[in-house]
């Protein structure tokens, strides 16, 4: 009775389950990025719609994630920025994809990949390791500024190509 009741449950999982796109952005996407991500009190500030992928669900867009290229202290890097998934969405796979579609862009160049994130464990899962608050200094200006750095709730996360 209970592998019963476990297919049955799988099968309604897998139904229920939507065909997830992923696809860059284009302008015509800014107003559903802006939606989004003030969801979260994300902002946009410095990014084009362009930078970002984007996870279709039915037509309508649950999750994205924003690819940039980043300076500081004369080193260019590319960084994961503004990550979200829709409420109703999370859980369902969606930063995941997202994720490893920018991990897939990167991967020809075969360079190094930052993020700053509450959600370490997330990121862990996809082959990111932590890296040193000294480490976090030297790549973003604005962490050496900030008043809260001591107390910050953001870990700096890399991901390698070369492991």
């Amino acid at each position: 009775m209970e592998r019963f009741v476990a297919k049955l449950i799988i099968k309604r999982l897998r139904k229920d389950m939507k065909e997830i796109l992923i696809r860059k952005a284009s302008k015509q996407d800014l107003l559903a990025i802006q939606r989004l991500l003030s969801t979260y009190f994300l902002d946009m500030e410095g990014l084009e719609a362009e930078n970002f992928v984007l996870a279709e669900v039915d037509g309508q867009i649950r999750g994205c994630a924003a690819l940039v290229n980043s300076r500081s202290h004369g080193k260019e890097f590319l960084e994961i920025h503004s990550i979200a998934a829709h409420p109703n969405f999370r859980g369902k796979g969606i930063g995941t994809r997202l994720v490893r579609y920018i991990l897939a862009i990167i991967e020809e160049s075969a360079c190094d990949l930052y993020v700053r994130t509450t959600v370490p464990q997330f990121f862990e899962k996809l082959g990111f390791e932590k890296i040193e608050n000294s480490e976090k200094l030297l790549l973003w200006e604005d962490c050496k500024e900030c008043e809260h750095f001591e107390k910050c709730m953001q870990y700096a996360m890399k991901y390698s190509h070369s492991r």
